[in-house]
């Protein structure tokens, strides 16, 4: 019997120790887009470049990673999540060598692209592990940890992290930085996973459906760039309406190969699974609600009020800061109550929150908004972990790589989704004028029928966001917690 309880308790210690491979996988790449995005205007310098090229940097990246979650959420089903997380710290450690190493834009927008495959490697299947690794009682603690609080910490220490670096030692050092941390995570997942992780489903490797992966790597690359560029003003220009209408029929095809094939890339029937379809639905509107505040804020505490970068920072610092802290804490509750609750209770603040942030002005006092703010992470704090649990655990075991890599892909949808529906409400009351032009036009002469006009999106766009809360909380509310396995 002491024996029994000594091994269950290496047991649990281990697996806990396990955790920070996807702590420090998580880590990486969430700092890793705010660090860029400060040395952004060093590197355009540097290369004689002009923002073209900071579009394509982000854009390049936000299109691979996404087309290449699915098939990698496969490859770990088929041959192991330990494996693929190996490979994707080496890929992601050489290719992000390599871009701090590049000599030209050219090379640089190329090794980035390289650097978002070896990202989709290990952040497809993050879900994934934590799930294999973690009994029910313990798993929405990891969940919290791994998924919200190391992610809220990495987005926000990620642009001081990038400004102290490119700072003291030039932009390079974001990149040498990265793939450091990335050797790291490679040793951590060789010695800490256990053997269990690099062992496979014992499908035929031939299983892996490539038609399917090709046809959904088109239709997710098509329908992002359709968005993104929908985000620079009118959805009815051809650079909008032909990625849309191109992508849509690639996911149609997509979806019915997936219907004939023997071996799918994605096992359709996990949609009937109600844990996981209601759980994607809410997940995805939150994160088109998120999307929305996080365009628009800055915006707003820069333009309108006036507010250098650095002050503005601080204000949207609380909204982080409260998912951080509270992951750890609704990861907890989630093992002992209804995640459906919590999810609800997490949307309900948040459309809550949004309500009173449409109503904020530029004379509005500092206060309101960072306390409105911290309530908004609080609730998306109060939704996300019980939310992850929930979908996770209503999978078969043999399903979790793409389960995980499906979240993911919900979450980009997601973000673009946002972004181009608050660019286009706002872009609405500027006469059609991109959101990005605006500080062009209050600086031509324009200034206060300019910002008038952008106020007027801004309350629209965070009320739309709150009705969309509504409707997530209305969907989290229905109870799916008895089909979970």
């Amino acid at each position: 019997m002491l024996s029994l309880s000594k091994h269950s308790a290496d047991a649990k210690r281990r697996r806990w120790w396990s955790l920070s491979v996807a702590s420090i996988a998580t880590l990486i790449v969430t700092s890793d887009t705010g660090q860029l995005s400060v040395a952004l205007p060093v590197i355009i310098t540097e290369f004689n470049a002009d923002l073209t090229l900071a579009s394509w940097i982000a854009l390049v990246y936000a299109l691979i990673t996404a087309s290449l979650y699915l098939p990698c959420g496969r490859m770990s089903d088929l041959v192991g999540v330990g494996k693929l997380f190996l490979v994707g710290f080496i890929f992601y450690a050489l290719s992000s060598l390599a871009a701090g190493l590049a000599q030209g834009a050219g090379q640089l927008i190329f090794f980035r692209s390289l650097q978002a495959a070896g990202s989709a490697l290990i952040m497809a299947n993050n879900f994934a592990l934590v799930t294999a690794l973690f009994p029910p009682e313990e798993r929405g603690r990891a969940m919290g940890i791994a998924g919200g609080t190391i992610s809220a910490m990495g987005y926000t220490l990620g642009p001081v992290l990038g400004g102290l670096l490119t700072h003291g030692f030039g932009w390079r050092s974001n990149f040498f930085i990265s793939a450091a941390l990335a050797c790291v995570g490679f040793c951590a997942a060789r010695v800490l996973l256990p053997a269990d992780s690099f062992k496979g489903s014992g499908e035929r490797k031939s299983a892996f459906d490539v038609a399917g992966a090709i046809a959904f790597a088109l239709a997710i690359s098509l329908l992002l760039y359709g968005l993104t560029s929908a985000q620079k003003g009118g959805w009815s220009t051809l650079p909008v309406l032909l990625p849309l209408a191109a992508g849509s029929a690639a996911l149609a095809f997509f979806i019915a190969w997936e219907k004939r094939v023997q071996a799918p890339l994605l096992d359709l029937s996990l949609f009937r699974i109600p844990a996981f379809t209601l759980g994607n639905a809410a997940r995805l509107i939150s994160f088109i609600a998120m999307s929305v505040n996080i365009l628009l804020m800055p915006f707003f505490l820069q333009l309108a009020m006036g507010l250098d970068p650095l002050r503005a920072g601080v204000l949207i610092a609380p909204m982080p800061f409260a998912m951080a802290l509270l992951a750890p804490l609704t990861g907890w509750m989630s093992e002992r109550f209804r995640a459906e609750n919590l999810c609800a209770l997490g949307m309900t603040v948040t459309a809550i929150a949004f309500v009173f942030l449409g109503f904020v002005s530029p004379t509005t006092a500092a206060l309101p908004i960072v306390v409105c703010l911290f309530f908004l992470g609080f609730g998306m704090g109060l939704f996300q972990t019980p939310n992850n649990n929930l979908l996770m655990s209503s999978l078969p075991r043999s399903r979790l790589g793409v389960g995980s890599s499906f979240l993911s892909i919900v979450r980009s949808l997601g973000y673009s989704v946002g972004a181009a529906l608050a660019a286009t409400v706002v872009s609405a009351q500027l006469g059609g004028i991109a959101l990005n032009d605006l500080k062009l036009q209050m600086t031509a002469g324009n200034g206060a029928a300019g910002l008038d006009a952008f106020m007027r999106g801004f309350h629209y766009a965070y009320w739309t966001a709150a009705a969309l809360c509504c409707v997530g909380a209305v969907i989290s509310a229905v109870r799916v917690s008895k089909e979970m396995r």
